[in-house]
């Protein structure tokens, strides 16, 4: 099920050393779109693991690897994960008609 933003207005600028629900629902965010899902500990604290985990996500999606979520970071997180890579299709032989297998 995918997350709801928190409220239908802007979230605020958070960055190291804020604290809160904003926090927490950034840190899941996160979680759920880094490639190493579910890294970070949810506890509402912008911590030294919250501020690089931003900024890998930040260097992923072409933004200013600053560590504060501004309107261009929650935008990119409130977006959805990252595409899924698919493995190309591999053709599988045919099943010979006869049903000597």
């Amino acid at each position: 099920m995918p997350m709801q933003p928190m409220s239908t207005s802007a979230p605020p600028t958070i960055k190291s050393g804020s604290r809160g629900p904003y926090v927490s629902y950034c840190q899941n965010l996160l979680n759920a779109r880094l490639p190493s899902h579910g890294c970070l500990w949810v506890d509402g604290i912008f911590g030294p693991k919250t501020d690089a985990a931003v900024r890998q996500y930040q260097g992923m999606k072409g933004l200013k690897r600053d560590g504060i979520v501004g309107p261009l970071t929650w935008t990119a997180l409130e977006v959805g994960p990252p595409p899924i890579k698919k493995r190309p299709s591999v053709a599988l032989p045919p099943v010979p008609a006869s049903g000597g297998l």
